[in-house]
């Protein structure tokens, strides 16, 4: 033989040898990661199923919101024998009509999911019919759906969880979701080799999930939310909300609000706004005080003598501005307790207007607190005219919501602090055990202690004989406001006569103040055509149903004794 024939033929082939490494080297290192990809995709498919959440607790430790377990029914339906058998039986157990059940099995789609979010007590019941009928394509998928026990009780607070996506869609569910968990995970389908799912070959589940304990007490919230049914029975307004939080702490223990839902079945509902943190609106008479406290400290008042009230009328830019009642002159104290618009006008036209728009921004009016998802700001604007000036020391023309006026009423309640509204109070790793308490904030001094002093005093006296006196309760000191906002009505373009926003705002006990309330109502309707509709007869009532049974239920000890006879003063 030839050698030069053997060494080019030793050659091509050690050449070839080489190519066919060189070949593997870059499909099996260089190109390993998009070929995996690649074959994964020919010969896999997956699922989605939804993850259990971390449990909600109220600060007892009642539960409020849980991710109970359920199953998926699926069927992979190529290789089911008898369709027809299969959806008689299914339909018997799970009771969902048959031809829903044989439409599935008819589809396009070759792997098919026959019901979602099934309890999983049917479990067994399925698999036993998979073994009867021998079908061993159609099986059982563990999933999970969030429960709420107490059904619409907090509900515009606690928000859900999309049983689709099992991501929080709303309120609290959607502000804490990252450390609640859940979502989707991935049942991985492996396929024959005309691309038809076969069997489920693993589950990726990678979330952690944490507990979180709320600072709602959900037996105060069944007080709030009793409250509030007994005022929307009557008045019939368009919203209403009712909104208590600690005082010394921004803890917010209740907040009911009507229009509310049920988050076991929020599509069943257009409206998933909590209007006490979404909904910004005209205060009223709510601002009357911090017009005295800015008073106070630019040393522009004096309590032991008598302002002019304008009887009846103020006008102020040529703008004419009425108040509820005729008042002629009447000392600070007074101006308050009667809430009266132009004695509270006057005053505020001899403060500096830049200082006065200061301290309403400073107790947090026109920022978010950001305490809650799409957390409305309120609106504010500096005060270039009188008039503006005017405006807004009656509560008119600028907008706050209901978090925000807790908090400027909870500075005067504990000495003068701004508190930080917060719903948490733990984070609880459900692997680990471990906890993480969220402590309470407080964001500066925004009062005086001289005027801290002077405002708890008027506004005890504001309940025991004024405007909110229908308030009154028998046995516990309160102190608050009551306020009226006419609303502007696009119609008359102009503000209306008829429809109003109501308030009261304050805090109790008074001696030593725990919890702020604030209450509020959109349009509320007369009871008697004679009645006058302000915060006096509409949101102050509210607290006797309110105060006795929270103090009660904290077994608090009356700190007066009962009166009798009370009479019912209508006001502003």
């Amino acid at each position: 033989m030839n050698k030069n024939k053997v060494y080019i033929a030793a050659f091509l082939i050690t050449l070839g040898f080489f190519a066919v490494i060189g070949r593997l080297f870059y499909f099996q290192v260089l190109k390993q990661q998009e070929f995996l990809e690649y074959i994964k995709k020919q010969y896999y498919a997956e699922e989605k199923i939804i993850l259990p959440r971390g449990t909600i607790y109220d600060q007892n430790g009642r539960i409020l919101g849980i991710s109970v377990p359920t199953i998926d029914v699926f069927a992979i339906k190529k290789y089911i024998k008898n369709k027809e058998k299969v959806a008689k039986e299914l339909s018997k157990i799970l009771r969902i009509p048959y031809q829903q059940i044989l439409r599935k099995l008819n589809g396009k789609k070759n792997y098919v999911v026959l019901a979602r979010n099934i309890d999983s007590l049917y479990k067994d019941r399925i698999l036993a019919l998979r073994k009867s009928l021998q079908e061993w394509n159609l099986g059982v998928v563990e999933s999970s759906k969030r429960y709420y026990p107490l059904g619409s009780i907090a509900g515009s607070s606690i928000g859900f969880v999309n049983r689709y996506t099992g991501q929080g869609t709303a309120g609290l569910e959607l502000k804490y979701d990252s450390i609640l968990g859940g979502g989707f995970a991935s049942i991985v389908l492996m396929k024959d080799a005309l691309g038809n799912p076969i069997t489920i070959e693993k589950e990726k589940n990678d979330k952690n999930i944490k507990d979180i304990k709320l600072t709602i007490d959900s037996n105060i919230q069944y007080i709030a939310e009793e409250a509030l049914k007994k005022l929307v029975k009557e008045r019939k307004p368009k919203e209403a909300a009712i909104l208590i939080m600690d005082s010394n702490t921004g803890e917010i223990i209740a907040n009911a609000t009507y229009p509310n839902y049920n988050p076991n079945k929020y599509w069943k509902y257009k409206n998933h706004k909590n209007i006490s943190f979404q909904n910004a609106y005209e205060v009223g008479s709510l601002a009357k005080p911090f017009v005295l406290a800015e008073a106070i400290d630019e040393n522009k008042i004096d309590f032991s003598k008598k302002y002019y009230c304008g009887e009846g009328k103020v006008i102020v830019d040529g703008v004419r501005i009425r108040d509820h009642k005729s008042y002629k002159n009447l000392t600070p104290e007074d101006i308050i307790v009667h809430s009266s618009n132009g004695g509270i006008i006057n005053i505020a036209l001899r403060l500096d207007p830049d200082k006065l728009y200061e301290r309403f921004r400073k107790l947090g009016f026109g920022k978010s607190t950001k305490t809650f998802p799409g957390e409305a700001s309120g609106l504010i604007r500096p005060f270039k005219r009188k008039v503006d000036v005017a405006y807004a020391s009656i509560g008119q023309n600028w907008t706050a919501t209901l978090v925000q006026i807790a908090v400027a009423y909870s500075a005067i309640a504990n000495g003068g602090y701004l508190v930080k509204p917060h719903f948490v109070k733990e984070i609880i790793d459900s692997s680990s055990g471990k906890s993480e308490k969220i402590n309470p904030e407080k964001m500066g001094k925004v009062l005086s202690d001289e005027t801290v002093q002077k405002l708890q005093k008027i506004l005890v006296q504001v309940v025991e004989r004024g405007t909110a006196k229908r308030g009154k309760s028998k046995y516990f000191t309160i102190a608050g406001k009551t306020g009226t906002a006419q609303k502007y009505d696009p119609a008359i373009k102009a503000l209306s006569n008829k429809k109003f926003y109501t308030w009261f705002a304050g805090y109790f006990p008074a001696e030593n103040p725990k919890f702020t309330v604030v209450i509020f109502a959109n349009e509320p309707k007369k009871i008697k055509k004679w009645e006058f509709i302000g915060g006096g007869s509409v949101s102050a009532p509210v607290l006797k149903f309110l105060v006795d049974r929270i103090m009660f239920y904290y077994k608090q000890k009356p700190d007066k004794e009962v009166e009798h006879g009370n009479k019912n003063p209508q006001g502003n």
